[in-house]
């Protein structure tokens, strides 16, 4: 069977590949690159997700390992660019989450070796909800966060009647963004909900109660409150452009710090993921 290594260094090189080709047609407006840095994108998703089939990452005898945990957030990372471009039949968020799913995949390689044993406490349906729920959510809004900036961008500069650089030109129209991020946010809050309720379902018998106060849930559920907000705005007020936007990019940030910072530095009963 392939090392976890190996099948990290082959879709590493994928993800490179195409974040090279992303680059390179920024540079130079060529279709081809364009085109190329598309299909080695699906081809390394393609990769990765036989490689999860396969149980490439399970070599470990006490468990999956903390780097497999982050390959498995780049999965979903690049599951909503896809969705996404098929959705609305724009391949540029796609390649802007490419160098995300690029960044995470090098993360990870030296961390195949930290072991995560799961507690007996998480080993169930309900964890595994949670888990597939919230990362499926955080794919979906790393597009938002994508289509945001780059409709901040945009906006801002045909409101100053400011130049625009021939790349920019490329761009998918502002109300496409604007559509795209609307698309994304309406998908994630309800995978969002999803894992904050199969999580309290989980803590419910654990720890005897659905809330305990770890600073994880209480970032998780100011997320969800605020995530929530947009949500109603975008579905019920039909809000549109710079400030569903700016929301999206700035929950985006919040969920990145609920992930990066609190997984890893503060005592949770997160603490496990470290390996």
């Amino acid at each position: 069977m392939m090392s976890p290594e190996v099948s990290t260094i082959f879709v590493l090189v994928l993800f490179g590949t195409a974040s090279f080709c992303g680059i390179a047609w920024v540079r130079t407006r060529s279709v081809f690159l364009r085109r190329l840095g598309i299909w080695l994108t699906v081809l390394a998703f393609a990769s990765q997700t036989l490689m999860l089939l396969l149980g490439f990452h399970k070599t470990m005898p006490d468990g999956l390992s903390a780097g497999a945990y982050i390959q498995l957030l780049a999965w979903f990372v690049m599951l909503g660019g896809i969705v996404v471009w098929r959705g609305v039949r724009q391949a540029t968020p796609l390649l802007c989450s490419v160098p995300l799913c690029l960044a995470l995949f090098a993360v990870s390689l030296p961390c195949l070796d930290a072991v995560v044993t799961l507690p007996a406490s998480v080993q169930n349906s309900f964890y595994a909800l949670h888990i597939g729920a919230l990362f499926s959510s955080l794919g979906l809004l790393s597009i938002a966060f994508f289509a945001g900036l780059i409709f901040l961008f945009l906006e801002g500069r045909i409101k100053n009647k400011q130049h625009m650089p021939g790349f920019w030109q490329d761009m998918p129209a502002i109300f496409l963004l604007d559509k795209i991020n609307a698309f994304a946010v309406l998908t994630a809050f309800p995978l969002y909900t999803l894992g904050i309720i199969s999580g309290m379902a989980w803590a419910e018998p654990v720890f005897g109660t659905s809330v305990t106060g770890d600073p994880k849930e209480v970032m998780s559920i100011v997320i969800w409150l605020v995530f929530g907000v947009l949500f109603h705005y975008r579905l019920i007020m039909e809000w549109k452009g710079r400030k569903p936007a700016r929301w999206a990019v700035c929950i985006f940030l919040l969920c990145l710090f609920s992930f990066v910072v609190i997984n890893t530095i503060m005592n949770t009963h997160h603490t496990f993921i470290r390996g």
